[in-house]
């Protein structure tokens, strides 16, 4: 296949570029044409990286702006994001889109839900984790699992090394705790990672070091530098540069830094995934993180913080705040551990876990399947329904009897939200979903005039007899309204599976027809 993939560019030192770079050689030493659109890291104009192109994008809306024309420009198959989905609500639906995405609340935000359902161009969103796909089928949607890699040859204990790190920075016999993560916003949770440190440091004075891989002031962060100071903990925690942050650290010096610490610290309210807590422990080094969202499918080695406070968030559903007197008591086990040597045995573990994550097993065992299903999609029948907004309009205030009948509704019901005002409402459609009733709407099992309302949208156009059909919903509807794609509709043509109706109906300006009773 021909992808093009969006996501931060490859050469960014961030989660999602580090997976972009990652991802991109891979999927094209399988043999797939790859491009990259780069909605961060790249702008001005088109390079060339290890023979992957990457087209910049300059208006700074996650390429929505541009994505259609690079999508032509390249030939594209699908449009693979990795980012938030719900940030590219606006995508044009002329492109086979896959979200691979984070879940990092509980439960999945229905911002993140009415994106995925409302969004007709999507072949099947990936999730990143087992909790955000158990997550999505709590909201009635279907996805792939694909976890994020690490390559774990190249983030490996290093035993001669970690001497070397700890003794240049005259950290040989301290305690050392790390963090890695984004200063952006509350998630990361640093507040609390820095009280605890600061409260372990009380316990066992002139004993710890913690280095905070992080820019600790920035426009969408909080004031760390400021934190550090207010709390006393200048002497004892580490920042990078300013400039290398800016420019960026090379795989090869984060895997010195994993190996010169003792403990991994990250008590994340919520995490799509965490790709710091695999690479820590892939370098043998063991964490201590927040029992909620994905982290808890990532432990090998470690220990939980599990006295969580659920917190209420702008994505109107729930992360999770940590109480900094577990996490203090979670480090003392960790420093203990170290003293009596016990600490060997949760390296190990850590080590252990995080070889099921390597990129080796991540690119044979998931992807190719997934590959596989993807292209068989987007070759067979298109379905582009979701929800169109506009559609909206032709629903009624109410109806007399309060019951509405969604025939062809399909699997995930996207105009289910929206009919239920009505009163009890019955999806019917020829394929399983969660409440769908299997039917065949040439032959519906109700009574005459048993619904209020009659919907159908995207049904007509695929039907083998469409006058069957319209006779069938208007002998068990009161009233209702019938919308399809006709060849006036621009769209029509992207999907092989439209027949033409060949019924009196009004042609609207969209070019979709428009039946009423």
């Amino acid at each position: 296949m021909r992808v093009l993939w969006s996501s931060n560019s490859p050469f960014c030192q961030t989660g999602y570029g580090i997976q972009t770079a990652i991802a991109t050689h891979q999927l094209k030493k399988m043999g797939h044409e790859v491009a990259i659109f780069a909605f961060y890291g790249l702008e001005g104009s088109q390079i060339d990286w290890l023979g992957i192109p990457i087209f910049p994008n300059n208006p700074r809306d996650w390429g929505q702006t541009d994505a259609h024309m690079f999508y032509d420009y390249f030939k594209a198959d699908i449009y693979l994001s990795l980012v938030d989905a719900w940030v590219l609500r606006g995508l044009d639906v002329r492109m086979n889109w896959v979200p691979w995405m984070p879940v990092d609340h509980d439960p999945c935000p229905d911002a993140v839900v009415r994106t995925l359902k409302e969004s007709p161009n999507i072949v099947k969103p990936i999730a990143m984790s087992r909790f955000g796909q158990e997550k999505l089928k709590e909201k009635g949607i279907e996805s792939y699992y694909i976890p994020h890699s690490v390559d774990t040859s190249l983030y490996s204990p290093d035993i001669e090394d970690r001497k070397k790190t700890r003794e240049g920075f005259n950290w040989k016999d301290k305690f050392v705790i790390g963090t890695v993560g984004t200063n952006h916003g509350e998630r990361k949770n640093w507040i609390t990672s820095m009280k605890a440190v600061k409260k372990l440091n009380d316990m066992h004075p002139g004993e710890i070091v913690y280095y905070m891989h992080t820019d600790p002031v920035c426009d969408r962060g909080l004031n760390l530098a400021a934190l550090r100071v207010n709390l006393g903990m200048e002497d004892y925690t580490f920042v990078p540069s300013k400039p290398s942050m800016t420019i960026g650290i090379e795989p090869e010096a984060m895997v010195r830094a994993y190996n010169a610490m003792d403990v991994f610290l990250l008590l994340s309210k919520g995490e799509g995934f965490g790709i710091p807590l695999i690479e820590s422990q892939s370098c043998g080094t063991p964490i201590i993180t927040t029992k909620c969202t994905a982290q808890t499918e990532l432990m090998g080695g470690g220990w939980f913080v599990e006295n969580l406070i659920p917190t209420w968030t702008g994505q109107a559903s729930w992360q999770f705040e940590c109480d900094v007197n577990e996490a203090v008591e979670k480090l003392e086990e960790a420093y203990q551990a170290k003293k009596n040597g016990t600490i060997l045995e949760q390296c190990e573990k850590a080590r252990h876990k995080a070889l099921e994550y390597g990129n080796d097993v991540v690119y044979s065992e998931y992807w190719p399947p997934v590959l596989k299903d993807i292209e068989k999609r987007i070759k067979g029948p298109k379905s582009l329904e979701g929800v169109q907004q506009w559609r909206l309009g032709f629903l009624p205030g109410n109806c007399i009897p309060r019951k509405v009948l969604d025939i062809g509704c399909g699997v995930t019901q996207p105009y289910r939200p929206h009919l239920e005002h009505l009163g009890e409402y019955v999806g019917i459609d020829t394929k399983n979903g969660p409440g769908v009733k299997r039917m065949d709407a040439h032959n519906l099992k109700f009574k005459d005039k048993e619904f209020g309302f009659v919907w159908m949208s995207e049904l007509l156009e695929h039907v083998k007899d469409a006058d069957r059909v319209l006779v069938e919903a208007q002998r068990v509807g009161v009233h209702g309204v019938c919308l399809f794609s006709t060849p006036v509709n621009p769209f029509y043509k992207m999907d092989p599976d439209h027949k033409e109706v060949k019924l009196p109906y009004h042609t609207l300006k969209s070019g979709d027809g428009l039946i009423t009773w």
